[in-house]
């Protein structure tokens, strides 16, 4: 299972970067369901990344449900409104990003090239005016994602090789397994490589 650590009541609140945070403000509308705002650092081996949301206890299995029908249907809105919080917490939390690039990991479980992740980097790098780049080949593996299977995955095969540093994007990271994969192997090359999950973890 991956640690967690976040900071106090206020690294939960929104703020615009040049705006101190207000203690007094709402968090702000999840894009989908009862999404909990919650900015956190997770690791897995040694490996981390940052999150902006995560479920809430009381309704995990309905947002759950709620979440794979928003990545089969590619849902504009949610997509949307995932790029413009990855975006924006990118920005408060490494600012200017010159000569980086947005990547993804390897599309899997979803089955389709313009999976729901892939469209989120997109949208990520449209908003803060970086290139997107598909380092990862496809790998499309039929039944759900669980961390029990990933084992049986096939290696990660490069489509490109990355000559600059990388900004990854992912949708959900339950366990993280797909994001330390994906980082080992982009720094395994000699680049630098951040990532940042929309949804991790659980709030009770």
């Amino acid at each position: 299972m991956p640690e967690n650590w976040t900071g106090g009541a206020s690294s939960a609140w929104w703020a615009m970067p040049e705006q101190l945070p207000d203690p007094e403000a709402a968090p702000p509308a999840s894009p989908l369901g009862s999404l909990v705002s919650r900015r956190a650092i997770y690791t897995r081996n040694g490996v981390a990344w940052l999150s902006v949301r995560a479920w809430s206890h009381k309704a995990r299995q309905h947002d759950i449900a709620v979440m794979r029908a928003a990545k089969r249907a590619l849902d504009p809105q949610v997509i949307a409104g995932a790029a413009d919080e990855l975006a924006h917490f990118a920005g408060l939390c490494l600012g200017p990003l010159p000569g980086w690039l947005v990547s993804t990991v390897a599309v899997g479980h979803s089955r389709r090239p313009d999976s729901f992740a892939v469209r989120l980097a997109e949208g990520v790098a449209e908003r803060l005016g970086m290139p997107f780049e598909k380092i990862f080949a496809d790998r499309f593996v039929e039944g759900v994602s669980h961390p029990k299977e990933f084992s049986k995955l096939p290696p990660l095969e490069r489509l490109a090789e990355p000559n600059r540093p990388v900004l990854l994007i992912d949708d959900v990271a339950t366990s993280g397994w797909h994001i330390e994969e994906a980082l080992t192997d982009i720094r395994r090359a000699g680049v630098p490589a951040l990532a940042l999950a929309w949804i991790s973890g659980t709030v009770k």
